[in-house]
């Protein structure tokens, strides 16, 4: 299979794209509204020294579109064969190569049997791993790579070429992209999207169904799959003129279950959609070919009921003891009794299955339909925001001694969840995701600060819920971030400090990039000292923040943020 990645240095620094061989620009290549670079590295030349062979080696994992075969002229015969090229992505800056054993002079040529083997060192900053999948993990440390060069035919040539590829982080940040491969939990109720990144280029859709067929991550009581292992997988998944892709196995899919194909058909499908150009996918396994409808070419747009909810997310927050509902400029009382008297409610959960609200003393929640009638009482003490889920479910989280405690409420049965290690941590915010597959909490860690941690939200094969994977620190690059909400099932929004006052940032759960801010180049919220934040619905949603005077501000897509003729505003959330 071809390389994931090219990669690009000089002898000092990262340089991004190197000018040794032949380079041309492609518009929109990638087929993300971007240009690439196409590019052919040079060869190893003759009489090269080993610091210019180690170069050579570098600079010719920068090819694109990816190829693996002018590196492995930089290698042994034998390094050439064990090479393991799809091991992982490294990602590095600040660079340098250094001769750390017996040496030639630049330009000379060996002579063959004249110089016993040599090391060259690389010395780098490591700035992320990936792994084989491209799963994401951020890395902050120096370290050095010593590469033994022989020589064969009296050429030097590197030995012992690590694992995988080295990109500089320029070349990650121009021709990888952070894309979703789609899983079932485990009761095969909904899709759960992975991140992973990719390059880009003619080769990603091949390169999105090869990561999705190594499988799902995370332990059977998170996330399984349906998709035939990689060794099953066809080389290649071919787009045709029309935009129809073919995905091919060699397992027979004939001995599969209706169920099974219809959920193979739906993980193919929602990951390759992501792909621009792809209209419509074709799966074959052995002599079967899926359809539907008769049809083996099946939409991009199918198997929509596997993915979260498509119903609007509506802001809802209280205002004179009132519950309101605000949809982009317009204010009013939500209907029914909570829109007369909140009953002194600090915060609200508000969806079609009901309306709960924290009262005063932050002890009780109070939990009604939606019109205020069928009224229960729960307990708690310090709560916070609670939340439904889309199965009815009422979330209700609080400090029950000195640890967080997490509690579902279905109908009037309560339900103690296990929370591992999220019990130690002050939790000021609870989020679920749109797929209800993971929950993001914002956290006070003392002194001032506050961070965010995300984990998995364990179901058994009934889809009952039985507990919360452990929490794991999203790396952000802005500081007190707090209110954190979902903007898709692996992005989270939230407000945090910047030199022009609080503002909206934006964050991959793996860590990988935080955008938005003064520097994000969308419009600015006011300095007004923003203290939470609703995101609507859409890939445009309006979004909606309240400030420390209690007023209520609005960003529609196109405008600039502005502020709402409603005062006393507070418990701000969002609700279907």
């Amino acid at each position: 299979m071809a390389l994931v990645a090219g990669f690009a240095m000089t002898a000092s620094a990262c340089a991004g794209i190197p000018t040794s061989g032949p380079v041309s620009k492609v518009a929109d290549d990638s087929g993300f509204g971007e240009s690439t670079v196409r590019y052919s590295p040079a060869r190893p030349l003759p009489g090269a020294s080993p610091q210019q062979v180690v170069r050579g080696y570098l600079d010719a994992m920068l090819a694109f579109p990816a190829s693996s075969g002018t590196v492995s002229t930089f290698l042994t015969p034998g390094a050439a064969k064990t090479w393991k090229s799809l091991a992982g992505v490294r990602v590095y800056s600040q660079s340098g190569v250094l001769l750390s054993g017996p040496s030639t002079a630049p330009g000379a040529k060996p002579q063959l049997g004249s110089a016993a083997p040599v090391v060259v060192r690389l010395g780098i900053v490591d700035n992320a791993q990936l792994d084989q999948q491209g799963h994401y993990t951020r890395r902050v440390s120096r370290s050095n790579i010593n590469y033994r060069l022989q020589l064969v035919d009296g050429e030097w040539r590197i030995s012992n070429p690590q694992p995988g590829l080295l990109v500089t982080s320029k070349f990650f940040t121009d021709y990888f992209r952070q894309l979703d491969i789609y899983f079932f939990d485990r009761p095969g109720e909904r899709l759960v999207p992975d991140p992973v990144h990719l390059a880009v280029g003619d080769r990603l859709p091949t390169a999105l169904i090869s990561s999705l067929a190594r499988g799902a991550a995370g332990g059977s009581d998170v996330m399984r799959t349906f998709v035939p292992g990689l060794r099953s997988l066809s080389p290649s998944v071919p787009v045709n003129s029309d935009g129809v892709a073919d995905v091919e196995f060699d397992a027979d899919l004939d001995a599969v279950n209706e169920s099974s194909r219809e959920h193979l058909s739906a993980q193919i499908i929602w990951t390759l959609r992501q792909v621009p150009g792809i209209s419509a996918v074709r799966v074959f396994g052995g002599d079967t070919a899926l359809n539907t409808g008769g049809d083996a070419a099946q939409s991009i747009e199918s198997w929509g009921a596997y993915g979260p909810s498509v119903a609007k997310v509506r802001a809802f927050a209280l205002a004179g003891d009132k519950v309101i509902q605000i949809n982009d400029d317009s204010v009013e009382p939500l209907t029914g009794a909570w829109g007369r008297d909140a009953r002194g409610a600090t915060k609200i959960a508000v969806s079609d299955d009901g309306v709960a609200g924290v009262l005063a003393a932050r002890s009780q929640v109070r939990v009604t339909n939606r019109k205020g009638g069928d009224v229960r009482t729960f307990g708690g003490y310090r709560l916070i925001d609670p939340r439904w889920d889309d199965d009815g479910g009422l979330w209700m989280v609080d400090r029950a001694s000195p640890q967080t405690r997490v509690r579902r409420v279905v109908g009037g049965a309560v339900q103690t969840l296990d929370t591992g290690s999220l019990a130690t941590l002050d939790v000021r915010v609870f989020a679920l995701s749109p797929d209800a597959s993971r929950y993001a909490v914002t956290v006070d860690t003392g002194g001032g600060r506050s961070a965010i941690y995300v984990g998995t939200i364990r179901r058994d094969a009934k889809d009952r819920v039985i507990g919360l994977g452990e929490p794991v620190r999203v790396f952000i690059t802005a500081a007190r971030p707090r209110s954190a909400t979902w903007t898709s099932g692996t992005e989270l929004s939230f407000l945090a400090d910047s030199n022009s006052g609080v503002q909206v940032y934006t964050a991959a759960i793996d860590g990988s990039a935080t955008t938005g801010g003064a520097s994000g180049g969308g419009a600015l919220l006011p300095d007004v000292r923003a203290g939470s934040l609703v995101v609507g619905s859409g890939t445009t949603p309006t979004q909606y923040a309240t400030d420390a005077r209690r007023r209520l501000w609005n960003l529609v897509p196109g405008r600039s943020w502005k502020l709402l003729d409603t005062t006393g505003v507070t418990g701000l959330t969002s609700g279907r």
